[in-house]
């Protein structure tokens, strides 16, 4: 549905079968609003009303009909117009069932299609939110009808992760993802398979746990995608169910993932020979817990993309101003862009709340991703914070020896003297400090000031910032700890 500040709806397709009857949609709007480009054979209660933001209930009535009637009808509030779709099917319609594939990259929003797969998992059992798998690719379906037409009552269903369902509905594009809508179920074909657990978790010293398999079909296949697995032992219990014990080796990396598919077919199905019959497929998930990997940047970019956790920490160069939470941080090996950072409890689209600024410090915990082949940090984890405080020269001498980062920017002095150390003199217009040391980032190596040098361009009477610690030396204050941020070059008569 797309999504417009001024006016909102929940439901953007309408669909009604050949005896009529009334749906209901919840709509918003922060201004007075009508609806207008209604047909003769739809009716509208109410067509028109005032700011609504806590939003109001729009019913659509259509009468029985003999005829297939279609239209479009338009919410109008503040310049702003938000298009629904009302169908009414009276006769039969040729079934054709479409692929997950072809929905997704060949689909038209707002046509009805028919998909047939396996249910891979539930994300809502109120209304009906789940995913379709047909081998092809995998369909989100935002909704499922009852038996009687009706929303929010999934559960009466009966569907089950493993179950064979078809399914039709309208397509529609939800931001990037694909979606069937409010659809209805054709066929139920339950799965000869059940799993007491989707998904378990396996600690980093590895060992034995066990998957209790109720099954209906011939026999039982059992593969998985990681060489970090293996089965020990199959067992039938007193309860018909078989208990297969796996075995998880010690993981020395980061967290893992690994997928346990379980077939079992009836007739002349094999899942190795493909023949027909009938066959039903569940899938179990199993992460391990790992070390997490302390990386540079630049080692982190360089990393496969996988589920291992690495710890990387650099200065906040940018924030594209998300609530997720969408940054890049660098340091002396690089820079990479981190796309969500979570609070403490694992919410997202808490950056807002957290208190950390462009110039902070920060140390994250993120798996390697990727978008569109370039490596990023996804979902990450705060594991340590360092506010930096801007100051002048004169605040910075000011203020006490501590632990506290300053971010100081000033014309660099005379730099023949540096050494290999970056040992030189910074000034604004509020005095001058002693810069002891300067690494070329956020972790560089110590030594390192000429190579910087060189790679930068960095020489005197330019503009420096610098961030770095309150220190002295006899009694007089200096910079220590201090790194390289970036440089704005004097300008050349």
């Amino acid at each position: 549905i797309p999504s417009l500040d001024e006016v909102k709806v929940d439901m953007s397709y309408i669909a009604f079968a050949k005896a009529g009857g009334s749906k209901t949609i919840t709509l918003t709007a922060t201004d007075s609003w009508n609806i207008t480009n209604i047909p003769a054979w739809l009716t509208v209660s109410p067509a028109s009303g005032s700011a609504s933001p806590e939003g109001i209930k729009v019913t659509f009535t259509v009468g029985a009909t003999d005829s297939d009637n279609s239209s479009e009808v338009y919410v109008n509030c503040a310049d702003k117009v938000q298009v629904l779709t009302v169908r009414q099917i009276a006769g039969p319609q040729e079934i054709v069932i479409s692929t997950c594939k072809d929905v997704i990259e060949k689909g038209v929003d707002g046509k009805i299609y028919w998909v047939e797969g396996q249910v891979t998992s539930i994300a809502n059992t109120q209304y009906g939110n789940w995913y379709l798998n047909d081998g092809t690719g995998t369909l989100y379906i935002y909704g499922t009808l009852d038996a009687k037409g009706n929303t929010k009552n999934f559960l009466s269903l009966g569907i089950s992760v493993g179950d064979r369902v078809m399914v039709h509905g309208p397509r529609t594009t939800y931001g990037s993802t694909i979606e069937l809508v409010d659809v209805t179920v054709d066929k139920i074909t339950p799965s000869l398979i059940k799993a007491a657990v989707d998904a378990v978790d396996v600690p980093k010293e590895g060992g034995t746990f066990e998957v209790a398999v109720l099954y209906k079909g011939d026999g039982l296949e059992i593969e998985y995608d990681a060489d970090w697995l293996s089965v020990k032992s199959m067992i039938k219990g007193a309860d018909d169910s078989t208990r297969v014990a796996f075995v998880a080796q010690a993981n020395p990396g980061g967290d893992r993932i690994a997928t346990i598919s379980m077939t079992s077919s009836t007739g002349s199905h094999s899942s190795i020979t493909k023949a027909s019959g009938n066959s039903s497929t569940i899938t179990i998930s199993v992460k391990q817990k790992g070390a997490i990997i302390d990386a540079t940047v630049a080692q982190f970019i360089a990393a496969a993309e996988d589920a291992t956790q690495y710890r990387i920490s650099g200065i906040i160069t940018k924030d594209t101003g998300s609530d997720y939470g969408n940054i890049y941080i660098k340091d002396a090996t690089g820079e990479v862009y981190i796309y969500g950072v979570l609070d403490a409890e694992g919410k997202t689209k808490q950056w807002k709340n957290m208190g950390i600024n462009v110039g902070d410090i920060v140390t994250l915990i993120t798996p390697r991703a990727s978008y569109k082949d370039t490596p990023q940090g996804k979902n990450a984890k705060v594991d340590a914070h360092i506010p930096v405080i801007e100051a002048t020269v004169a605040t910075f001498l000011a203020a006490a020896e501590d632990a506290t980062y300053y971010r100081l920017v000033g014309t660099a002095g005379d730099l023949s003297g540096a050494g290999k150390y970056g040992n030189f003199n910074i000034s604004d217009e509020t005095g001058q400090v002693y810069v002891y040391g300067l690494l070329s980032g956020w972790g560089g190596a110590k030594g390192q000031f000429q190579t910087l040098v060189t790679e930068t361009g960095l020489k005197a009477g330019d503009l420096l910032t610098i961030v770095g610690k309150r220190t002295s030396y006899k009694g007089t204050p200096q910079v220590g700890s201090g790194f390289y941020v970036s440089h704005e070059p004097a300008a050349t008569e």
